[in-house]
């Protein structure tokens, strides 16, 4: 489930929103990449905490 969050947001938000930034740099669109990055962030730091508890275990 998380991958599926981490991975969904990448392909739906992120990389449209790195395209845009490809065409000219635009702040609210640069803001917006950085707020919705905090998806990503949290998903992949819960996945790798899981793992290491599953490791630990």
């Amino acid at each position: 489930m998380l991958l599926a969050v981490a991975l969904g947001s990448t392909v739906l938000v992120q990389v449209p929103l790195h395209r845009r930034l490809a065409e000219g740099h635009d702040r609210r669109t640069a803001e917006r990449l950085i707020a919705t990055n905090w998806v990503r962030t949290v998903a992949w730091s819960l996945r790798g905490l899981l793992l290491a508890w599953v490791l630990a275990t």
